[in-house]
């Protein structure tokens, strides 16, 4: 068994429908026999066509029964084409296209009840009928079992000096490999443990089969993990569970005896909406982007600058703010972005101070602090570079609960506010970023943290510690995402992934902790 593998966390898959309207007929004598192609492209990756629906004869407003299933991507741009194509079943007769629309994934889902109708162009532009299309979400797993398990008389692996110090560790079959899923915390010095509770959706645990097993081992912490020893394991299933209500194992250690016992002390199952339910209801993204003017950046007018004015693409921080925000953008549910900037003085036309700060709007009102689109957002960030005095020191506390009192304000209006912030990392107020990120959990916002250049980013990447514990208190979920700019500057497509991938579980999760489900 190899213990290095591990399972990725599932992705959505989206069932498309598609029908037309008035179709222009391309036929003399008859009407023509339409068919849809689905032509899909994910962001960095080759175009795919996903195949074609059946062509329904002699109409010009056909409803297709087939439809399309793909995987859905959060953090990349997928590209879809739909192409509609008159069939002529004339041997040696080429299919003849009617007409054609490009969209994004994002704007469907984006839209109200993930539902658009487009205008389907000829090869001269011209409107040759109106196509439908829908998205649903495919039947899938969002069931999760949420377990308490405890441990009892277990084997004592530390003789005399001590008691075990154990953990479990949860396996899914995957062919001929059991891959770990889930892991338990480590109880010290207990030979009956009670651990935590946790939630794992069926899919993760057993691929939504209820009667394949999955297996549980328990182990002791030996040497700060790296030595750990086994204690036994034990295999079962969901049905067994749920259904048979098994709820006592025997640890299987070597022939003839026990490592003890595992008991599932509590269990039940939970229907939990996922990131797709929650957009499907109306959930929308409202993006800040937070910008670091800090004299470690460089002057703007030199080349090794990383605010470069003169670069050929764009200087670090163009680029990272294209990477983010293009994607976000599909969600926002106004294209429009407030961007500030912190640790240097602004000479802005119409905001004009003598002293550093540290949250200041872009755009010189604080009334007025957003742009329209991407492009709105780069013009803004090269515009205002020359009035800028680049200072210091570089502090997130304002921008922090500025944008915290923003979440807030929004919390009942099914927005969920994403900070982005782009900085080099020298950051002198941790004290006070941890005190309101720790505050953040019980809103609905996530912090994204983009490292730029080659600084020492220790201190951003304390800031983003999964579920542990920050400035002595424990978050109730993580909301922080860091990632270095430098290691997939290479690749716009990988940086994306890195930034977003946390994204669609921390609005969920955010859900789950006060209990928000869809209204729909």
């Amino acid at each position: 068994m190899d213990q290095n593998k591990s399972i990725p966390e599932e992705r959505y898959q989206l069932e498309i429908f598609v029908k037309a309207k008035n179709l222009k007929d391309m036929d003399t004598f008859s009407k023509s026999d339409p068919f849809c192609r689905l032509v899909h492209t994910i962001q960095g990756e080759k175009e795919k066509c996903e195949g074609d629906t059946e062509f329904l004869k002699n109409n010009l407003n056909p409803c297709w029964e087939k439809s399309f299933v793909i995987d859905y991507i959060f953090e990349l741009n997928q590209k879809l084409v739909f192409q509609v194509w008159d069939k002529n079943q004339s041997a040696g007769s080429d299919d003849q296209l009617m007409g054609e629309i490009q969209t994004t994934v994002a704007d469907i889902v984006g839209a109200k009840d993930m539902k658009c109708e487009f205008e389907l162009k000829g090869k001269k532009g011209q409107n040759v009928g109106t196509l439908v299309v829908n998205i649903d979400k495919q039947p899938e797993d969002n069931q999760f079992l949420q377990l308490t398990w405890i441990g009892k008389d277990l084997m004592n692996t530390d003789g005399f000096f001590g008691k075990s110090d154990p953990f479990l560790k949860f396996y899914k079959r995957v062919g001929d490999d059991w891959l770990p899923v889930h892991k338990t915390e480590m109880i010290k010095d207990n030979l009956n443990p009670e651990w935590k509770q946790f939630q794992i959706s069926f899919r993760r645990l057993c691929g939504g089969k209820l009667e394949q097993k999955f297996k549980v081992e328990c182990w002791d912490v030996h040497e700060k993990g790296t030595n750990n020893q086994y204690m036994g394991h034990f295999e079962t299933s969901i049905h067994e569970l749920i259904n048979d209500n098994k709820s006592e194992f025997n640890l299987e250690y070597q022939a003839n005896k026990s490592g003890g016992k595992i008991i599932l002390k509590e269990k039940k199952v939970i229907k939990r909406p996922t990131f797709m339910d929650f957009l499907r209801d109306g959930e929308q993204i409202n993006l800040i982007i937070g910008v670091d003017y800090t004299a470690q950046n460089g002057n703007p007018n030199f080349p090794d600058s990383l605010h470069a004015f003169k670069t050929q693409n764009g200087n670090q921080y163009e680029t990272a703010i294209r990477a983010c925000a293009q994607i976000l953008l599909n969600y926002d549910y106004d294209k429009k972005v407030a961007m500030y900037g912190f640790g240097a003085v602004p000479h802005l036309p119409n905001y004009n101070v003598n002293e550093t700060e540290q949250c200041f709007p872009l755009t010189g009102d604080f009334q007025k602090p957003e742009v329209y689109g991407l492009e709105g957002l780069i013009n803004l960030y090269k515009q205002t570079l020359p009035n800028l005095q680049f200072s210091g020191p570089g502090c997130l506390g304002e921008i922090l609960n500025y944008s915290k009192q923003i979440a807030e304000f929004n919390a009942k209006k099914k927005i969920y506010t994403v900070l982005l912030i782009l900085t080099c990392g020298q950051i002198h107020d941790l004290h006070q970023s941890t005190e309101i990120l720790a505050q953040c959990a019980n809103i609905p916002m996530s912090v994204i943290l983009v490292g730029v250049g080659d600084f020492d980013f220790k201190k951003l990447e304390f800031l983003d510690q999964d579920q542990k514990q920050l400035q002595k208190e424990v978050l109730t979920r993580n909301v922080v995402q860091f990632v270095p700019f430098a290691p997939f500057s290479h690749s716009l497509p990988i940086l994306q992934r890195e930034l977003l991938a946390e994204l669609p579980h921390q609005l969920t999760d955010y859900k789950s902790l006060l209990g928000l489900v869809p209204s729909k």
